[in-house]
């Protein structure tokens, strides 16, 4: 029976789908020429990667969404764009024009074992005629392969490093020193203010700009502040220690004992000694009312 009808099979016409799916290398192409070896070491021609679903040429990069076979060693591919000159040049007023999506189409043509034609929209018209682009050396593909891995290596790092780092600074919001007075001293906000995000400390006696943050350990961070002492009845108000006359240009220390506690010290004389001062982070309805209540602050200039 199979043979009876295979001849009849191979009659009928190819359906859409009886060629190969062509792709592209992944890699760097650029436009043949004198500027053809340059262009590659720079990147500076197209990059394409549909493994990873993603395009992108000089000051543009694209996430791919769709791709459509055409026919043999033909392809539609539609993208989500950044475009940093289309968007300034079509709205330079808009305040949001660097974060402004496009939505593109790039057509690629095999035209041998080492060149494609290729056609871009722009701004969703395709305008520009195809140009050709060939397959960059494997020589400057591996340079360029192990610089992005370099750089995807170091910016997980950087990202593990700021995660360690955030983990180690204490919450942001009011505390006070543990006492019989805690309440009292939390709902006057009259202690300790921590607000990292705005690079700010105030103490009981202090305010503090803070220049710089160093995670010595994993719950303990390092800071060189700017501290001006404040006006207060305290008779134990302690100035902190101009940070440019401090080793390591650090004044303050936190160590994070858990999401609610932490010990504060105050340089003295160049070193860290004694027990600190332990914090408390106070009640829920505090840290509301706190933030409610600097809004007001700031419009009074208070």
């Amino acid at each position: 029976m199979l043979a009876t009808f295979a001849p009849a099979a191979f009659a009928q016409e190819p359906s859409a789908q009886a060629f190969d799916k062509w792709r592209p290398k992944a890699g760097v192409y650029a436009e043949p020429g004198k500027n053809f070896q340059p262009n590659c070491d720079e990147s500076g021609g197209l990059t394409i990667d549909l493994r990873e679903k993603s395009v992108s040429g000089y000051e543009w990069g694209c996430d791919v969404k769709k791709i459509t076979d055409l026919g043999p060693g033909s392809l539609k591919i539609e993208m989500v764009c950044d475009d940093y000159n289309l968007a300034q040049n079509l709205n330079p007023r808009d305040p949001n024009w660097a974060n402004r999506k496009f939505n593109e189409v790039m057509l690629i043509k095999r035209l041998d074992a080492a060149a494609i034609s290729v056609q871009k929209s722009l701004n969703g018209k395709l305008k520009d005629s195809p140009w050709r682009a060939a397959y960059c050396p494997l020589k400057t593909q591996r340079a360029l392969a192990e610089a992005t891995l370099r750089a995807k290596v170091e910016a997980e790092e950087a990202k593990r490093k700021a995660e360690v780092d955030k983990s180690a600074h204490p919450r942001d919001g009011v505390y006070a020193e543990v006492g019989a007075d805690f309440e009292d001293r939390c709902a006057k906000f009259s202690d300790t203010v921590v607000a990292f995000a705005k690079r700010s400390i105030v103490t009981a006696s202090n305010k503090c700009d803070i220049r710089r943050m160093r995670v010595q350990l994993p719950d303990t961070v390092r800071l060189g502040a700017d501290c001006v002492l404040q006006s207060t009845s305290a008779g134990d108000a302690v100035s902190v220690q101009n940070v440019d006359t401090t080793p390591d240009r650090e004044n303050l220390m936190f160590k994070k004992i858990d999401d609610k506690t932490v010990i504060l010290w105050i340089i003295n004389n160049g070193h860290f000694t004694g027990d600190g001062r332990k914090l408390s982070y106070c009640s829920d309805q505090v840290q509301r009312t706190y933030a409610r209540r600097r809004p007001a602050a700031k419009q009074t200039g208070n």
